[in-house]
């Protein structure tokens, strides 16, 4: 469900309407790529199929970016990708599980909040859809996970909060609260 929720992100940026955040995207390309190594690596074989496909068109996106997208230059830029790989590091090299979702948890955020201030001043630049299918896809991922442990509902758990907030920001923020707070 998520890669189909993709599927109108990158026709629309092939039209020209969606402008992805190149510091966004290229982070979430590596975070998909070590999923589907750690995956890989575990033994796992049908959720190869969803990593895989996340991974490929995660990083089609994010070729795409250097075409049509925006971002990657400014002082919150830099911070966010020097956090961003941060936290990809630390999530390669933990030997503790916990601390490696923290980490990938921090990497997430730190990736995803040069989009959300671009949402929040441009949402036109956004595809809303392939959001509002990404937080349905995450949410049914949570209650799949098997059995209550908070560490096997932390990642998907905190996945359905960052997804939540770009579907607030791109279908909650009125237009008006948009134009004031940017002057």
């Amino acid at each position: 469900m998520f890669i189909l929720g993709d599927i109108p992100y990158v026709l629309d940026t092939l039209r020209g309407k969606t402008k992805p955040h190149r510091v966004t995207w290229g982070i979430a390309t590596i975070l998909n790529a070590i999923g589907f190594a750690n995956q890989y690596a575990s033994g796992a074989t049908n959720s190869l199929w969803s990593f895989g496909a996340g991974t490929v068109v995660v990083g089609i996106i994010f070729l795409l970016s250097f075409r049509s997208g925006i971002g990657g230059k400014s002082r919150m830029d830099i911070v966010c990708l020097t956090i961003g790989i941060a936290g990809v590091l630390l999530w390669v090299i933990l030997k503790s599980p916990v601390y490696s979702i923290v980490a990938n948890m921090v990497a997430d955020l730190a990736c995803l909040w040069p989009s959300f201030e671009k949402a929040y001043k441009h949402p036109e630049t956004e595809t809303k859809i392939s959001w509002l299918v990404g937080f349905i896809s995450v949410i049914l991922a949570t209650v799949s996970v098997g059995k209550l442990d908070w560490r096997l509902l932390l990642l998907p758990g905190w996945s359905v909060i960052l997804q939540a907030y770009m579907v607030y920001i791109l279908y909650l923020v009125p237009r008006k609260k948009r134009l004031t707070t940017d002057a």
